[in-house]
């Protein structure tokens, strides 16, 4: 009989599942679409899960019964009412009480601080921020209500700018002619009325040409990714100061796509306000996907101590077989 180790780590768009062995060795991946049970459901969630975990294996020839740990971490998992309703789902997995389910946001902080301690923020097409200290773990809402609300939030404050602009509040924009050109609409009152009466709404998939706009120079675009960035820094400040982790060496990791995106505007922007209320924190944006950190929280649950090996053979894989 084999051991392994399974880690999931499920988004809205994409789920990851990798099974190791307890080498660290990496047996063997596979993707499915979204598993975030708000999005589609918990049944529809239970069954891209238990199809992921039955293809995952397969492909090692291994069944459920072979899985001695496993981390399953899932976008919409938010409050511990959640937690509640997936141990039935563990139960249907055939993976009982071998099997752990956290916030999505948690795989990526063990992928880039293995220790699981430290903070990690989330600026992807949504945003969260979680964190862990040696005795409590924490994380916001995720819901952008008084949090970074990432791309969503970026483009909410595009709209927002060029109403402004349109209102005579701030000065003229290239937002507008983006905005318009995305949209398809002829002009600003045709747009606006078409959101009032909740027949439209801006794509997340537009960040990107936001920031290409801040890079540009444009003082709108340069606005609202300061304002974004900013944001998001005040929640790991915040997460930080609530750990009891103030003015320590505290690892911060930075994920999703506003986070990766190399925008100098937005990076530099959140720097600046990490460290300026924390000096000691040291961030990092992850490179490899959030699923090895699944299975290295799944690894904590089985080792205690996890071998140093076994992390150096789990890292040294993932980035040569780069993103799943």
């Amino acid at each position: 009989m084999s051991e392994l180790i399974l880690g999931i780590d499920g988004g809205g768009t994409k789920t990851h599942a990798v099974v190791v062995d307890l080498s660290g060795n990496i047996l063997a991946s596979a993707a499915h679409s979204g598993a975030n049970w708000e999005r589609t459901g918990i049944t529809a969630t239970e069954i891209i899960l238990q199809e992921i975990i039955h293809r995952v294996l397969n492909l090692t020839d291994s069944s459920s019964q072979d899985v001695v740990a496993s981390t399953i971490a899932l976008a919409g998992i938010d409050w511990d009412s959640d937690l509640e309703l997936f141990k039935s789902v563990a139960k249907l997995l055939n993976l009982g009480d071998k099997a752990v389910f956290v916030n999505d946001s948690i795989a990526a902080l063990f992928a880039g601080s293995p220790t699981g301690i430290g903070c990690v923020s989330i600026a992807g097409t949504g945003g969260k921020t979680s964190g862990r200290s040696k005795t409590q773990t924490l994380q916001t809402m995720g819901m952008d209500l008084g949090e970074g609300g990432g791309a969503g939030q970026l483009v909410s404050l595009a709209l927002d700018y060029v109403a402004r602009i349109f209102h005579g509040i701030e000065k003229p924009s290239q937002l507008t002619k983006l905005i318009l050109k995305e949209s398809g609409f002829k002009d600003e009152t045709a747009l606006f009325k078409a959101v009032a009466r909740h027949e439209f709404r801006l794509d997340e998939e537009m960040a990107p040409k936001i920031f290409a706009l801040a890079t540009a120079g444009d003082a709108g675009a340069i606005a609202i990714t300061k304002h974004v960035a900013a944001q998001h820094a005040s929640d790991v400040v915040a997460m930080i100061n609530q750990l009891g982790l103030t003015n320590t060496s505290v690892p911060v990791v930075r994920a999703g796509g506003l986070h990766t995106a190399g925008c100098a505007t937005f990076d530099l922007t959140f720097e600046k306000v990490l460290k300026s209320a924390q000096p000691g924190a040291s961030s990092k944006v992850l490179n490899i996907s959030p699923v090895y950190g699944a299975v290295v929280h799944a690894a904590h649950a089985y080792f205690g101590d996890i071998p140093k090996s076994f992390l150096d053979n789990l890292f040294e894989q993932a980035r040569t077989k780069g993103d799943l």
